[in-house]
């Protein structure tokens, strides 16, 4: 039995998959790890790349390759073969650093956790790095390595790690709760960060700076000007995570547990806010769309209990509600403010990650 299944979803990266896995093989790794491609209906030379990857680490190296079905076939199409212990996702634009791959293969031996969280990098497209960690307001509060029933976690509230790249699974608490992700549309790493929270019993922290997320490739998910065009896969991800909540049968989870999804709820309705009425282009703005959504965001809220939504600039210098002005005027912020909030908001982000993220 494997200690960690890696999931590597491949869709047109040959020429970034070989340091991906290269990343992964070393002699320290081969013996306990399992490093699945799936190459989801690649058009270049991924397949091919994979397989000379197989043939040369069969021990450690599987691939499966498959029509192209986005983010979420990938992930569903691994699950089912994974050997390892533990389960976690690497995409095949970014990789790990192997020194602390070693070291967190080494904790997972004795780890007995249904969640397992780590650190990781974010490396942006002007060369800075941004070290991404739990932590509560600068606050780092438990202590690596000791298990915690999940919910005394989640009674302080902090979601920034529910991210893919901090998160790996005991393999058997996906296959208990039947874990699928959404098929056809991007985005769907979400699911992997909400749904095991609804079932996971117990996390456990460690000390180990694991995924490196490159931010700095053009035409990446989370390039903005990818995200602008697929704001209708945003919209119906989020549509899919308020179907699971509804789902749900109430009085499962308990009230620590309740309160912690509200918040995280929240939050995702408030991301797709954002995405409208901060982020997006002037010229793309559909006001009679972000009307309808808005009444079904809305709608959401009250039938669940979610909110209150508010929406100031992520800059924390400027506390305008963008949200509040549009249902009093039924328009976003005038052309000035937008642009004065828009370059707050690049200078505080420099100072954040200059100053305190370094």
């Amino acid at each position: 039995m494997k200690l960690l299944s890696l999931i590597i979803p491949t869709y047109n990266m040959e020429a970034l998959l070989p340091r991906c896995l290269d990343s992964l093989l070393v002699p320290e790794t081969l013996e306990r790890l399992e490093a699945i491609v799936v190459n989801d209906g690649s058009r270049d030379g991924s397949l091919t790349v994979a397989n000379g990857y197989r043939e040369r680490f069969p021990q450690t190296v599987t691939v499966i390759d498959k029509p192209n079905g986005n983010y979420g076939s990938t992930i569903n199409a691994a699950l089912p073969v994974a050997q390892g212990k533990f389960v976690k996702i690497l995409d095949s634009d970014d990789w790990f650093d192997t020194a602390a791959l070693v070291a967190f293969l080494d904790k997972l031996e004795k780890a007995e956790a249904d969640m397992v969280v780590t650190h990781f990098t974010i490396l942006h497209d002007e060369g800075t790095r941004e070290l991404t960690k739990y932590n509560v307001y600068g606050r780092e509060p438990y202590d690596y390595g000791r298990v915690y029933p999940l919910d005394d976690v989640l009674r302080d509230g902090y979601i920034r790690y529910f991210l893919m790249h901090a998160l790996a699974y005991r393999t058997g608490l996906l296959r208990g709760m039947g874990y699928r992700q959404t098929e056809g549309i991007s985005y769907t790493d979400t699911e992997w960060a909400c749904y095991p929270v609804f079932y996971a019993k117990d996390i456990v922290f460690f000390d180990i700076n694991l995924y490196q997320y490159n931010l700095a490739r053009e035409g990446q998910t989370m390039d903005p000007k990818v995200m602008a065009r697929s704001l209708g896969q945003m919209e119906q991800m989020t549509r899919q995570l308020l179907s699971f909540y509804g789902a749900q049968e109430p009085g499962r989870l308990s009230p620590t547990r309740q309160d912690f999804l509200r918040q995280y709820y929240t939050n995702r309705i408030r991301l797709m806010y954002k995405s409208h009425l901060l982020d997006i282009p002037r010229r793309q703005f559909d006001a009679a769309h972000f009307a309808e959504l808005d009444a079904e965001l809305s709608a959401a809220c009250r039938r669940y209990g979610f909110g209150p939504v508010r929406l100031y600039p992520a800059n924390k210098v400027i506390r305008a509600d963008a949200l509040r002005y549009w249902h009093r005027h039924h328009r976003r912020w005038p052309r000035w403010f937008e642009g004065l909030n828009h370059i707050v908001d690049k200078v505080m982000t420099w100072f954040f990650i200059h100053i305190f993220k370094r």
